[in-house]
């Protein structure tokens, strides 16, 4: 094969045999799919060189047959590495823990052949062939993806439910519904439902129907450990493989380790994309990863029966009563996740995220293994090895991002200065990186970089540094080609690898390497917080980041904050090069303009608030009110209470009459007007039992719901206070506590912002109310 085109790599698996390893690899490209299988192949790992006769001791005893290498590799800490190959990676693992158990050190060998093979040949995403040789490439594969949601009865943990129905359908616009039980009339011609005699005959239907429209993706809403997971259960009570690979093969699960009630899955030449799970790799935020949440903030639609009291009493009586309206559900459930996925961009962002990292697009999170995927390559090339978690034994606490103490009060033209990016461009700065750190620790103080606790990182040897500029300039060109997933997933990578460094779950893991970037991100803030004020500003907050000025004296507030963000980028530049004899990569940007701006204290106390703040926006000549961190954006307000800070502060902020307005809500509120906005709604974290010490008001009006009604399982309540107590909805019996509401849900919100008018929520019902 020569010059071939680039082909994106779907899915890797490896298996064994007599002869070695066997390394497969799914590959889309233009022409369709195919497989690439390399037979014969070895597993790798690293031993301590001075042990290697102990280590052939324990090879004869167990006779098992290894290869071993003749390159040294130094390690970390110090000693000298050599690798080992082996046949059989299942073996490698056996007399692995055998020396452990005997004090013999060994490294890198968690890494599975599939993956060490990609990751040494820098094939990350995508691959080409010339003259028969993978080279990286970068491939734009179209992606044919099918969507799965099943319908059940009532799910209870550790049970298999009944098989209700099995809806699919794909990017085609190819759509299926199988129902178990007697065939009944559907009036709509255009739903394409089978009906099935059996569980074994719905399986069957499905299996056969994924072979046909042969997917490159599978997915659906917690699709592996709900969906795929209890088909895998039916198959195997009715002795049914459950062939759903593209060689016809079954899934291979395995249970993770931090939840044995969490689930990996593997199958065949496809990837099975869990939609929650991909939504927060690419960093959207809803008040819930519900599909009905997130529909409705993405789609402005959402589940068929959502609003629904009982959802499951629904689905069990339309199951039973109306097969159309139950057909048309259960499709609606794949059909949404198909068209949020497009809406999203999230088949670009994970394309993207595959190239710039060698991770598979199953993968949700994965912020260390893609560290690793990356920088043990590179690694390697500087004749290191990687150390194993654990080897790091200092244990030092890493700071966080600095959070500065506000200055509480009312403001006009505050603007908003933020370093871009200042985690990432302070690991460039500064040169931190995991290698430059311990060879750095024995360098002359001109060789090195001073860190913090102690820390010295290497000025010409080290790997990071230079790993983050490529993926800046990346960013960089996919901002100028408008390719915001692209730029999306290098801002999510770049800015994990602090947060790497930092986690003990993290083979790199150094308290130095994490405290060189947040120390040394405190002390840019602060810093530049001095240098702000020198020049006669007023700083009254700041944020890992950002720094809040007020800079009321002046008529045009945009071009101050693009002046002074230019004047402290240039101070920086000369900082550092007086200081450290070092370029500078810092970069402060002037972000956000509030026209209008409050800082709001602590409630009950003087002390500024952190992370808690409002103002009108000014951007491109229009205004917008936003709510950091306040009641108006929290799930756990009422309704009302969010409407109600949203238009006083709006009042406040545009110089209108207020203070009838609060006594007008108030006298809608007690005569019952609001009565629909007062419902509080929260998530069961565990079942009501489970709630023995401490019983919030949530688990009261659930524990009522459920005696009222026993089929009740939900996980979310809906509940008012009323004069009997805490009551769910629809069973409220009793009248709303009004006082309630005012005092726990208006009265903080207003006096929040009419303590810096001189007023008082009290005192202004007392005042309108004595004018009547």
């Amino acid at each position: 094969m020569s010059n071939s085109q680039a082909e994106f790599i779907l899915s890797r698996h490896w298996s064994e045999n007599e002869h070695g390893i066997e390394l497969r690899y799914w590959l889309v490209s233009g022409n369709g799919v195919r497989c690439w299988q390399l037979e014969q192949q070895e597993s790798t790992c690293f031993i301590a060189q001075h042990q290697l006769k102990k280590w052939q001791t324990v090879w004869a005893k167990w006779g098992q047959k290894v290869r071993v290498g003749q390159q040294s590799f130094k390690t970390f800490s110090g000693l000298l590495a050599i690798a080992v190959y082996s046949k059989s990676f299942s073996q490698q693992r056996r007399w692995v823990r055998q020396g452990r158990d005997i004090g013999l050190l060994v490294w890198e060998d968690d890494v599975n052949p599939a993956d060490r093979f990609l990751m040494e040949r820098f094939l990350f995403g995508g691959v080409r062939f010339q003259d028969s040789k993978a080279k990286p490439a970068h491939a734009s594969p179209s992606l044919k993806v099918l969507s799965i949601d099943i319908e059940t009865s009532w799910y209870t943990p550790g049970q298999t439910p009944n098989l209700y129905s099995i809806a699919l359908a794909t990017t085609d616009n190819q759509q299926a519904v199988f129902i178990v039980g007697e065939p009944k009339k559907i009036g709509n011609q255009d739903l394409n439902v089978s009906w099935c005699q059996s569980v074994s005959e719905c399986l069957l239907r499905c299996i056969e129907m994924i072979q046909l429209w042969d997917p490159d993706c599978i997915v659906g809403w917690n699709v592996v450990d709900f969906d795929l997971r209890i088909l895998q259960q039916h198959c195997d009570q009715q002795g049914i493989e459950f062939q759903i690979g593209r060689d016809k093969s079954a899934p291979r699960w395995r249970t993770r380790s931090d939840n044995p009630n969490r689930h990996y899955i593997d199958v065949e030449g496809r990837q099975i994309v869990d939609g929650p799970g991909a939504f927060r790799s690419a960093a959207w935020a809803f008040e819930s990863y519900s599909l009905e949440t997130v529909s409705q903030s993405l789609l402005n639609r959402g589940k068929q029966i959502a609003h629904t009291d009982d959802k499951v009493d629904e689905i069990e009586r339309m199951y039973r009563e109306d097969t159309e309206a139950f057909a048309r559900y259960n499709l609606e459930d794949a059909v949404l996740v198909i068209e949020l996925f497009h809406k999203a961009g999230l088949w670009h962002f994970l394309i993207e995220r595959a190239h710039l990292t060698g991770l598979s697009m199953d993968r949700a999170g994965g912020s260390s293994a893609a560290f690793n995927t990356v920088y043990m390559p590179r690694l390697h090339r500087q004749g290191y090895i990687a150390p194993s978690i654990g080897d790091q034994t200092l244990q030092l606490d890493s700071p966080g991002g600095f959070v500065m103490d506000s200055q509480p009060g009312l403001y006009q033209n505050v603007l908003v200065l933020d370093f871009k990016s200042l985690y990432p461009s302070i690991i460039r700065t500064f040169l931190i990186d995991p290698l430059g750190l311990q060879i750095g620790l024995s360098s002359s103080e001109s060789e090195t970089v001073e860190g913090f606790i102690s820390a010295k990182f290497h000025r010409e040897n080290h790997i990071l540094p230079a790993l983050i500029d490529q993926l800046w300039q990346a960013r960089d060109v996919a901002k100028q080609d408008n390719n915001q997933p692209m730029s999306q997933a290098i801002k999510i990578i770049m800015n994990s690898f602090y947060g790497v460094l930092g986690s003990q779950l993290c083979r790199f893991f150094d308290p130095r390497l994490a405290s060189s970037i947040t120390m040394r991100g405190h002390q840019i803030l602060q810093e530049s917080r001095q240098f702000i004020e020198q020049q006669g500003y007023k700083v009254i907050y700041g944020d890992t980041d950002s720094i809040f000025v007020h800079a009321s004296q002046t008529d045009k507030p945009e071009q101050l904050g693009v002046s002074l963000a230019q004047q402290l980028n240039l101070w920086w530049q000369q900082r550092l090069e007086d200081e450290f004899n070092l370029p500078c990569h810092l970069e402060m940007e002037f972000e956000t303009h509030y026209r209008e701006f409050i800082m709001p204290t602590i409630r009950g106390t003087e002390t500024g608030s952190k992370k808690r703040y409002a103002g009108i926006k000014v951007s491109n000549g229009e205004e917008k009110l936003v709510f950091k961190g306040l009641e108006a954006v929290r799930s756990d307000w009422t309704k009302m209470a969010k409407n109600f800070q949203i238009e006083l502060y709006r009042r406040v902020f545009a110089k209108e009459d207020h203070r009838q307005w609060v006594v007008e809500t108030v006298s809608a509120l007690k005569s019952g007007q609001l009565d629909d906005q007062l419902v509080y709604r929260r998530r069961l974290r565990r079942s009501v039992e489970e709630y023995q010490k401490q019983r919030p008001p949530h688990v009261q009006a659930a524990a009522l719901k459920q005696q009222l009604n026993p089929k009740w399982r939900g996980r979310t309540i809906d509940y008012v206070k009323t004069v009997n107590g805490w009551q769910p909805k629809p069973y409220v019996t009793a009248a709303l506590d009004y006082d309630h509401y005012i005092e726990k849900q208006i009265e903080p919100i207003a006096d929040a912002i009419l303590h810096f008018l001189g007023e008082s929520f009290k005192a202004l019902l007392d005042e309108q109310l004595s004018l009547f």
